[in-house]
């Protein structure tokens, strides 16, 4: 299963076990990267995982983040 790339205007259809394309996720700061994937993994941090507020949180933090970079300051 795939989803879009949720950079704003991005065409890629990414797998779902990705945030985003990997064009959009290397502009993402290595520490935001981290938070992502550790909030993704239960095991990661207290109250993660998938459906958590914890992942939500931290994936809107990078999608803005991307948007921005990519001179798009509209909310993910």
């Amino acid at each position: 299963m795939t989803h879009a790339c949720p950079a704003r205007r991005c065409p890629r259809d990414v797998p779902d076990h990705l945030l985003m394309c990997g064009i959009h996720w290397r502009l993402v700061p290595a520490p935001m990267q981290r938070a992502v994937n550790l909030a993704y993994s239960p095991g990661g941090i207290k109250g993660a995982g998938l459906g958590s507020a914890a992942l939500r949180s931290a994936q809107m933090t990078a999608i803005r983040t991307v948007n921005n970079a990519i001179g798009d300051n509209a909310d993910a």
